[in-house]
């Protein structure tokens, strides 16, 4: 089982690893290719396309992303209404609440995929 430790800025830890921004997909932990993403779009503010690929995989009830502590990553429209034409629930949050909302939705036995962006 995947279990969020702690959450700091520009950290998140995981099942004991450490890691700066991450793609919680099923019980796989995908580290976040922040420059790559950097390159393409500008920031890393987004969630790219293969993220969003990733995102929809593995038949999620719930995608849950951490949007950075002050909000700034952004999902676009189009990303939204993938989500909700597939039927998923969309939940952005702030980053310093990552943990409990992602605790709460495994309790209740939700099948989640998660993004964490770590800073602002």
């Amino acid at each position: 089982m995947v279990k969020i430790e702690k959450i700091s800025w520009a950290k998140v830890r995981i099942n004991g690893q450490d890691f700066w921004q991450v793609l919680l997909i099923g019980k796989e932990m995908i580290p976040r290719k922040v420059e790559k993403i950097k390159q393409i779009y500008g920031t890393d503010h987004v969630v790219a396309d293969w993220e969003q690929k990733l995102l929809l995989s593995e038949n999620p009830e719930v995608i849950l992303i951490a949007s950075g502590w002050n909000g700034v990553l952004k999902v676009e429209e189009n990303f939204k209404k993938r989500i909700e034409k597939r039927g998923i629930e969309l939940k952005i949050v702030l980053t310093p609440r990552i943990m409990e909302e992602y605790q709460q939705l495994i309790n209740q036995g939700k099948k989640v995929n998660c993004l964490i962006h770590t800073t602002c």
